[in-house]
C-alpha cells in the first residue's frame, strides 16, 4: 500500500512539473548559437530562425511567460505587441539586406566606407538589443509581477524591434522576403504561445512558482554570459 502510495507521488510530481522540466531540458540541448537555417526556401528559413538560435528561443518564451504572470489583457496584449513590432523590424532589416549591394561606379569608396561602418554599428546595436531582451526578461520572470503591464510593453516593443531586424537582416538571399517574414512570425508567436503556456500552468502553486521564478533568473545570467 506504501509502495502504490509513494509511486503515485512521484507520478503526481512529474504530471505537475511536466512544462517546467521540458522547458530545462531545452536548456542543456546542443548549442546553435543563433541564426542558422534549414536551407528550405522561405516560410521554412523564417520559422527555424526564432526556433533554432538560443538567444531567440529564450527571449520569445519568456515574453509569453511574463505576460501570464502579469495576467489579464497582458496575456494577448504584450505577445502581439512584440510580433506586430517584430514585423515592421523584420521589415526593415529585408530592405536593407536586399539593399545592402553598393555599386562603386554610383558612389566613391570612401562613402562605401562609411555606409559599411554605419551598417556595422546599427547591427551592434541590434545584437546588443538582444542580449538585453534575454537578461531583462529573464529577471522579469525572477521578480514576477512587480513590473506594469505598459512599462513591460515599451520595453517588450524595443526587444521586438531588435529581434526583427536581425531576422531580417540574416535572410537567405535564396529566401522569399514575405515567407521569410511570415515564418518567423509564426515562429515567433507558436514561442510566446508556449511561454503562456509555461507560465499559466507554474503560477497556480507557491513550489512551481518558484522553480519559474528560478528559471527566469537562469535565464538572466545565460543573457550575461552572451555579453562576454
Amino acid at each position: 500500500m506504501l509502495k502504490k502510495y509513494l509511486l503515485k507521488g512521484k507520478i503526481d510530481i512529474l504530471k505537475n512539473n511536466f512544462f517546467l522540466i521540458l522547458f530545462l531540458l531545452t536548456l542543456f540541448a546542443t548549442s546553435v548559437n543563433a541564426h542558422t537555417f534549414t536551407g528550405m526556401i522561405g516560410f521554412y528559413d523564417g520559422l527555424s530562425h526564432p526556433v533554432l538560435g538560443m538567444d531567440h528561443f529564450l527571449a520569445m518564451v519568456s515574453v509569453g511567460i511574463v505576460s501570464a504572470q502579469i495576467g489579464g489583457r497582458a496575456i494577448w496584449t504584450i505577445p502581439s505587441t512584440f510580433v506586430g513590432v517584430m514585423i515592421i523590424g523584420g521589415v526593415l532589416g529585408i530592405a536593407a539586406e536586399v539593399n545592402k549591394g553598393l555599386d562603386n561606379q554610383v558612389i566613391s569608396l570612401s562613402e562605401a566606407a562609411s555606409l559599411n561602418y554605419l551598417a556595422d554599428y546599427i547591427y551592434t546595436i541590434i545584437e546588443f538589443g538582444i542580449v538585453l531582451s534575454v537578461i531583462l526578461l529573464g529577471l522579469a520572470i525572477a521578480i514576477e509581477k512587480k513590473l506594469s503591464a505598459g512599462i513591460t510593453i515599451i520595453f517588450v516593443g524595443f526587444f521586438g524591434l531588435c529581434h526583427g531586424a536581425a531576422h531580417g537582416l540574416e535572410m537567405p538571399w535564396a529566401a522569399n522576403p514575405v515567407l521569410f517574414a511570415s515564418g518567423f512570425a509564426a515562429g515567433t508567436a507558436t514561442l510566446h504561445l508556449f511561454g503562456v503556456g509555461i507560465g499559466h500552468y507554474f503560477i497556480k502553486s507557491t513550489t512551481s512558482s518558484m522553480l519559474l521564478r528560478l528559471t527566469g533568473l537562469g535565464c538572466a545570467l545565460y543573457g550575461m554570459s552572451l555579453l562576454f
